[in-house]
């Protein structure tokens, strides 16, 4: 896992910090650490970086008339 950033917040949680993992199950495990010895709300949300994002889209076999159809 790889510390990334860690916001303070105004809403319904005090803090947010956002890691790096190299697989989702090992985000869940440590999200579970945490919220054991930590006593904390824990949530894991899988994201994409938008480049590696887009270009998984590109390799479907409707993209191309999807981005069209777009702009």
């Amino acid at each position: 896992m790889k510390w990334l950033h860690s916001f303070a917040t105004l809403g319904p949680f005090d803090y947010l910090d956002i890691f790096q993992a190299p697989s989702i199950d090992l985000a869940t495990k440590v999200a579970t650490l945490v919220r054991i010895a930590g006593h904390a709300h824990v949530e894991v949300w899988p994201a994409t970086e938008w480049k590696a994002y887009r270009d998984l889209l590109r390799n479907l076999p409707a993209f191309e008339a999807l981005t069209v159809a777009t702009h």
